[in-house]
C-alpha cells in the first residue's frame, strides 16, 4: 500500500510526524496505515490501488490547506538557554496552539532528540512532534539563521529593559499569502533567571514587556509566552478557524 502513496503524493509520507504536513494530513495518513479494528472489514473490501489513490488525494489536499494557513500565520519562537524542560514543553504546546511554524532552541535549552527530551515531552503532550525545531549552540547563531532565512521578520525580545514597550503598544507585522513578502515575527524568550542575552538586545527590532501589578517584576516564561503570542494573533485578525 505504501508504494501507491509514494507514487501519488508530491510529498514523501514516510516523515509522518513532520509538522510541515499539518495535524490533519498526519492523522489521515496514520489512520489509513493503522486503521481501527472496526474499519478493517471496509478496507479489506476496497481495491488497494483505489484506496491508496483516495487517501493520497486527501492527504495532499490537507497538506496544501495546512501550508496555506502556515503561510499566513507563520511565526518563530527562540528559546535562549532556558533551563526548565517543563517550561519548554509548555511553550511547545502553546506554540502549536497558536500555529507557530518553528521553535529555535539555544544552548542548554531542553529540546526534542536532545537534552531533557523526556521531561519536555511530559508537558508538551506531543506538541514537540508537530512543531518544527532547530537547535543552535549560541544565540548569535540563531539570530544569524533568522536574518538569513527570514530577512523580513521582525525580531522581538520579551524582556524588561529601559527600551521595553508594553506588548500591546507595538504593531506586529502580519504576513500575507497574496504577495511574495515573507513578513512575520520571531519572539525571543530568555533564561528563567538572567533573561534574554544582553548582547543581542541591541540587535533586536523591538523589546516588549508584560505589565506587572504586584510585587514581582515578571511572569514565568511559559506563562508569558502565550500572552504575547495571542496578542499577535489578535492583531492579525485570527479566529477559531486558524
Amino acid at each position: 500500500m505504501l508504494k501507491y502513496l509514494r507514487i501519488e503524493l508530491p510529498i514523501d509520507p514516510v516523515d509522518g510526524f513532520d509538522g510541515r504536513f499539518g495535524k490533519s494530513a498526519i492523522k489521515a495518513y496514520r489512520t489509513y496505515i493503522d486503521p481501527r479494528p472496526s474499519k478493517m472489514t471496509v478496507i479489506a473490501r476496497e481495491d488497494v490501488s483505489i484506496g491508496a489513490n483516495r487517501i493520497a488525494r486527501q492527504i495532499d489536499f490537507l497538506a496544501k490547506k495546512h501550508r496555506s494557513r502556515e503561510a499566513e500565520w507563520v511565526r518563530h519562537i527562540v528559546l535562549d538557554n532556558l533551563r526548565s524542560a517543563a517550561n519548554v514543553g509548555s511553550i511547545y504546546r502553546s506554540a502549536d496552539a497558536c500555529g507557530c511554524l518553528e521553535i529555535l532552541t539555544v544552548g542548554i535549552t531542553p529540546h526534542p532528540n536532545g537534552n531533557g527530551e523526556d521531561k519536555l515531552a511530559k508537558s508538551a503532550l506531543g506538541a514537540e512532534r508537530v512543531v518544527l525545531t532547530k537547535h543552535f549552540d549560541t544565540i548569535i547563531h540563531a539570530l544569524e539563521y533568522l536574518r538569513q532565512e527570514r530577512p523580513q521578520f521582525r525580531l522581538i525580545g520579551m524582556e524588561t529593559t529601559e527600551r521595553s514597550k508594553c506588548y500591546t503598544h507595538i504593531e506586529y507585522h502580519r504576513p500575507s499569502i497574496d504577495t511574495e513578502d515573507d513578513h512575520g515575527v520571531a519572539l525571543f524568550l530568555g533564561n528563567e533567571v538572567s533573561g534574554v542575552d544582553t548582547d543581542i538586545i541591541p540587535l533586536l527590532d523591538d523589546v516588549v514587556e508584560i505589565p506587572m501589578f504586584g510585587k514581582k517584576n515578571s511572569l514565568n516564561v511559559a506563562a508569558a509566552a502565550p500572552v504575547v503570542m495571542y496578542e499577535i494573533l489578535r492583531q492579525w485578525g485570527a479566529d477559531h478557524s486558524v
